[in-house]
């Protein structure tokens, strides 16, 4: 159906789609609390909550628009096999390694961002959507058993990483780059896309980054397990730690430390080693056919 259609009419069916997914799990999710009260507000709700918008809202539209292109939507979206895999997956865990304090600080900066005086309200207005945000987080991270552990690294990390991925670079950032011809506006484009769909100014810059990482890792190979692995690797990071050490864990407490000079090197060093990571990953894959 869309074979011959323009890339940006993919690109708009995209988000249809997943609007309209989004209407599907709100209203699956609206009964389901209907039925069970008691299941209302519990971890099994926002568990069921993000299953649901993992399918609704990113995988489906992501296949369904592919599907209607080609027999294969996986072989388009990246999800593959390739030679130099297992080289590229090693890259990706560095580059997830080096850019981390990178990031790590612009979070600790986007954190302590204060919008002036004028725009006070509206601070305190996206101040108490985060805080609400970060409830519902401390509340699905505040399992103690090993299951929780499990579940958590399941739905937060494999799962999203996954969904996300294959929505966000491996359908839209492709359509973008064959619409603008331009595979570095596609990836900050995505990027910007993929942050701001999070709702979360404090968390925007930094998301920002690693969408970009994200961008490149997959322009550069054409293999989404690349950037699956690198945002599972994120993710499951925080699961872990805040299992281990709670939620006052070294991440949190490092976002409410002051900047210093020495945050800044820190940046600088972890963005240059970075970049000339990322020059020898651009390599390994520069006579790769399916680039």
């Amino acid at each position: 159906m869309l074979e011959h259609s323009s890339n940006r009419t993919r690109i708009f069916y995209l988000f249809l789609f997943s609007l309209t997914g989004s209407f599907v799990a709100s209203a699956v999710l609206f009964l389901a609390g209907t039925a069970h009260p008691d299941f209302q507000g519990s971890i099994w709700y926002f568990r069921f909550s993000i299953i649901l918008q993992d399918i609704f809202m990113m995988f489906l539209p992501a296949y369904t628009v592919c599907r209607w292109i080609t027999d294969n939507p996986m072989q388009m979206l990246g999800v593959k096999k390739t030679e130099k895999m297992p080289q590229g997956l090693f890259y990706g865990l560095l580059i997830f390694l080096v850019s981390y304090p990178a990031i790590a600080v612009v979070a600790q900066w986007n954190e302590q961002m204060v919008l002036p005086e004028a725009l006070k309200g509206i601070e305190t207005w996206i101040r108490q959507l985060e805080d609400s945000a970060k409830q519902v987080t401390d509340l699905f991270l505040s399992g103690k058993t090993v299951w929780d552990l499990l579940l958590n690294v399941l739905i937060i990390a494999a799962a999203a990483a996954f969904v996300e991925e294959l929505f966000f670079r491996g359908a839209l950032q492709q359509f973008i780059e064959k619409w603008l011809r331009n595979g570095h506006l596609a990836v900050w484009i995505g990027a910007f896309i993929f942050s701001a769909i999070h709702l979360q100014f404090y968390g925007f810059f930094p998301r920002l980054l690693m969408g970009a990482v994200l961008g490149y890792l997959f322009l550069y190979s054409r293999n989404l397990w690349i950037p699956i692995l690198y945002h599972f690797v994120n993710n499951a990071t925080v699961v872990v730690v805040t299992y281990f050490w709670g939620e006052s864990n070294f991440l949190e407490q490092l976002e409410d430390k002051p900047l210093t000079w020495a945050s800044f090197v820190v940046m600088i060093a972890s963005g240059v080693l970075t970049y000339f990571v990322f020059l020898r990953y651009k390599k390994l894959f520069k006579k790769d056919d399916s680039n």
